[in-house]
């Protein structure tokens, strides 16, 4: 694929106008151990994500898990 998601739903003329996210950890169970080539029970980064477009629709729901070795997040807050 030459496009990410957001591209591509850009293209189709979908405006994104907020997210909304809660970033967590847990440790992580044995099938999610394998799938990241971690050992079980090791420590994992989360993210459930919903993006939201201009008219109010839905148009992102995600559920991610990162392996807490590898990963950071960043946040940048704004008061309004």
């Amino acid at each position: 694929m030459d496009r990410g998601l957001y591209e591509i739903l850009r293209s189709a003329g979908v405006n994104f106008r907020l997210a909304q996210q809660r970033i967590g950890a847990r440790t992580c169970d044995d099938y999610e151990a394998g799938l990241l080539d971690i050992a079980p029970a090791s420590a994992l980064l989360t993210m459930d994500r919903t993006a939201i477009d201009d008219t109010g629709r839905n148009i992102e729901v995600g559920h991610h898990v990162y392996r807490a070795d590898s990963y950071s997040f960043e946040t940048t807050l704004v008061n309004r």
